[in-house]
């Protein structure tokens, strides 16, 4: 080992900060230089590996630390670990593992009430879905153009009834028209009315079951809708005919006092305003029950949009009730072991109080301060290789840095940035807490020249060195690359390997 390498070991073993290199690098440079041969006044220069190293001291920490405590407050029901201890007795616990619970049976049921009214909302969908489809569509409104059909066909049968009645009845002796007019001017009236408006429900029934029997079940939808509005008119037609016989035949029993005379037709006559009245509302009820099923194209989908939001809704609710129920449970946030417990079974939790606290216990890193001056070198994914002190220097574990804080942390006066390294690979010797010497490689440059730069002097706004030929001193032109902690730089050109440099430069 020579006597640079045994100065830096030196340095090295008792941790001082690169600065201090700097320094004693610089005195040492004067005398000798690793990538060259030194001579008492000059160096001869050579193409070598030209490594910037950095070199701090730090604290093996877990990767990983957290203080847990529950989001809900409550009377605290279990705990399932002790400290250094997890379930099953290994000292490791996996993420996931759940370390304490309270109480929470209400929580527990929410759950339960919220699963029920999803089930519910989803049930209510699919049956939505099932009675919407186009099928179930079409052939309910296939049924509902059938059912009006039918009572179209029932109302003429019941109406050529009506009107034979209704001329038997216009047609007694009682209500004839010299009864009328023996009555007086409003008896004729009356009867005028009723030959009127019966003659109008004949014709109309006429019109009606000529176009009535020109159809069938499988005519078209627009036939059958419009044969259902014209008998609905009829039978209108037919209760005002009704109407104005009945008109008459009160008038003329109120008149002659002959109440008994007429009894027959009043009862007549109310038995087919009954059936009328039956028909008008079946044929209105049909006629509803085609717009209705036609609506429903259009409204299923909103029906079912409706119903799907329902749905997502419950979700919803139900990822509430779970999630306010996880807030009855710590559970471990990754892989590790318990360190601290400050809770007891059956003692109310308050919220958010930290009770347990946790590290990982299979991931370390290195935590390390590192001075202003070097900072602006170090850099994601730097490598560097680590000896701890509980296994001595000729122990080597390896390590990247992961992190700069970008703020400074004042420490002992000194502007520093916190940094950390995750080791390489999971090693079992390594332990929280243990103190770690650190060599950060900060870049690497293999087959390139390399001076002090004490040998550098300006001029013009140029930089140069003296080279020694023979008894002469010559001046060289130099373009510089990157420059190390330790002072050295690089040469890009204007040396070659064997030019003897001069280490006192004598500069005018």
């Amino acid at each position: 080992m020579t006597f640079v390498n045994k100065i830096l070991g030196f340095i090295k073993r008792k941790k001082l900060l690169t600065g201090i290199v700097v320094v004693v690098l610089i005195v040492l440079g004067l005398i000798i230089f690793k990538n060259g041969k030194a001579t008492n006044d000059t160096i001869t220069v050579s193409h070598s590996d030209f490594t910037n190293q950095v070199s701090i001291s730090g604290k093996v920490v877990a990767s990983e630390e957290v203080d847990m405590g529950f989001k809900n407050g409550g009377r605290i029901g279990r705990i399932f670990v002790s400290v250094g201890t997890g379930d099953g007795g290994n000292q490791m616990i996996k993420a996931g593992t759940l370390i304490a619970a309270l109480d929470a049976k209400d929580a527990q049921q929410a759950v339960r009430d919220a699963e029920i009214s999803l089930e519910s909302a989803k049930l209510s969908l699919a049956k939505l879905q099932l009675e919407g489809s186009n099928e179930n569509l079409d052939a309910d409104l296939k049924k509902a153009y059938d059912d009006g059909f039918t009572r179209v066909a029932d109302s003429f049968l019941d109406l050529s009834t009506i009107i034979t009645g209704l001329e038997d009845v216009l047609n007694e002796d009682n209500l004839s028209d010299n009864t009328a007019r023996n009555s007086g001017t409003t008896a004729e009236n009356y009867r005028d009315e009723a030959e009127k408006l019966f003659y109008k429900a004949d014709s109309a029934l006429k019109d009606s079951r000529k176009n009535f029997r020109l159809l069938d079940r499988n005519s078209s939808q627009l036939a059958i809708l419009s044969i259902i509005n014209e008998t609905y008119e009829t039978t209108k037609v037919f209760s005002n005919a009704i109407k104005s016989t009945k008109n008459l035949v009160d008038y003329l029993a109120d008149d002659t006092n002959r109440q008994a005379d007429y009894a027959t037709s009043k009862t007549t006559l109310a038995g087919y305003t009954d059936d009328i009245n039956g028909h008008l509302d079946e044929l209105l009820s049909a006629e509803n029950n085609i717009k209705d099923y036609e609506d429903a194209f259009s409204s299923t989908d909103l029906d079912i949009g409706d119903a799907l939001l329902t749905v997502k809704r419950e979700e919803n609710n139900l990822q509430d009730a779970k999630n306010n129920l996880s807030d009855y449970y710590i559970r471990a946030p990754f892989n590790g072991v318990v360190t601290r417990i400050d809770a007891k079974v059956g003692e109310i939790a308050s919220p958010n109080v930290p009770l347990i606290a946790m590290m990982s216990a299979d991931t370390f890193q290195i935590e390390s301060y590192v001075p202003e001056v070097n900072i602006a070198q170090i850099k994601f994914g730097d490598k560097a290789s680590i000896t701890l002190d509980a296994y001595g220097e000729e122990v080597l574990f390896y390590a990247k840095v992961i992190s700069i804080d970008p703020a400074e942390t004042i420490r002992d006066g000194v502007s520093t940035y916190k940094i950390k390294l995750q080791f390489d690979a999971k090693d079992d010797r390594i332990k929280s807490g243990m103190t770690a010497s650190v060599t950060i490689i900060t870049f690497s440059k293999p087959n390139v020249v390399v001076i002090p730069g004490g040998v550098i002097f300006d001029r013009e706004g140029k930089k140069f060195v003296q080279v020694k030929v023979g008894e002469e001193v010559l001046e060289k032109e130099v373009v510089l690359g990157i420059t190390s902690t330790l002072g050295q730089v690089e040469v890009v050109s204007g040396l070659s390997d064997g030019d003897e440099v001069v280490l006192n430069p004598e500069v005018e």
